[in-house]
């Protein structure tokens, strides 16, 4: 099933489903793109058009957070029932990489923690191929990035299936479009923002019951007092937006009342 949240496509998928999507792709001659919105994404794409399109043209949009879940019961009458968040769809990616034989590639992210995560993988799944690139300086020129040649010899002579990319909201998405026709041995291309710090224990995640229940915000304002702008946007501006709608569509008492029943819901989970 697929929904449409404030005009981003969020594509819900059981994580079976996905599994069984990422194998065939893998079999597949042409590359694949995921995207992992969150609140912050669905905000930006209200102010970016190129990036809603960026995320709207992907292979499979995966919900990040529960936030997505509550605004998809206020909005409509149907349930996201499922989401994923990125730090575990790229491990469920590297389980499959150690499977099949592929290789998988880091790209980006906090200094050394790409280098530190590969590391974790490859003790926790045997026989695991992967690698990590310092993508160095990566800057936007108008509407595109300017991308290092180096850069792409280096991902080509490694020759990885998978490339996990890790350069922040929008920024990695249109690395990935504009770099992929270069790149033909990559059957799957994801933008994971700070998994990588997180998978590396730069930063700490946050425990299952606080994200289940809608707290991560609080967890991060907590560990990371510095982003308190970006959080506030994510649990503050983004619930009032997604209220404005309801009651814009004459359905805010309704949404209301499905709020709350799948915040019951997620806390019975």
């Amino acid at each position: 099933m697929t929904h449409h949240l404030l005009g981003v496509r969020i594509d819900d998928l059981s994580a079976s489903e996905i599994e069984a999507m990422l194998e065939d792709w893998l079999r597949d001659q042409g590359g694949h793109t995921i995207v992992t919105p969150n609140a912050e994404f669905l905000l930006e794409a209200r102010e970016n058009v190129a990036f809603m399109d960026l995320l709207n043209h992907s292979d499979l949009a995966v919900a990040d957070s529960v936030s997505l879940q509550y605004a998809a019961v206020a909005l409509s009458e149907s349930r996201l029932v499922n989401r994923l968040p990125g730090v575990d769809l790229l491990e469920r990616l590297c389980a499959l990489a150690s499977r099949v034989g592929v290789r998988v590639l880091l790209l980006g992210g906090a200094p050394s923690s790409a280098e530190a995560s590969a590391q974790k993988f490859r003790q926790r799944f045997v026989g695991l191929d992967i690698a990590a690139i310092d993508p160095g300086r990566i800057v936007w020129q108008g509407s595109y990035l300017e991308v290092n040649e180096d850069l792409l010899r280096q991902v080509n002579a490694y020759a990885p299936s998978i490339i996990a990319v890790a350069l922040g909201s929008h920024k990695q998405e249109q690395f990935i479009v504009q770099v992929r026709a270069a790149c033909p041995s990559v059957k799957i291309w994801i933008g994971v923002g700070g998994a990588l710090e997180m998978i590396s224990g730069q930063k700490k995640r946050a425990p299952r019951w606080v994200s289940k229940v809608g707290l991560e915000w609080l967890w991060r304002l907590l560990i990371e007092p510095r982003r308190w702008r970006r959080i506030f946007n994510a649990s503050i501006v983004f619930p009032l937006i997604v209220a404005r709608e309801a009651f814009r569509c004459k359905i805010f008492l309704q949404s209301t009342r499905n709020v709350f029943t799948e915040i019951r819901r997620q806390w019975t989970l």
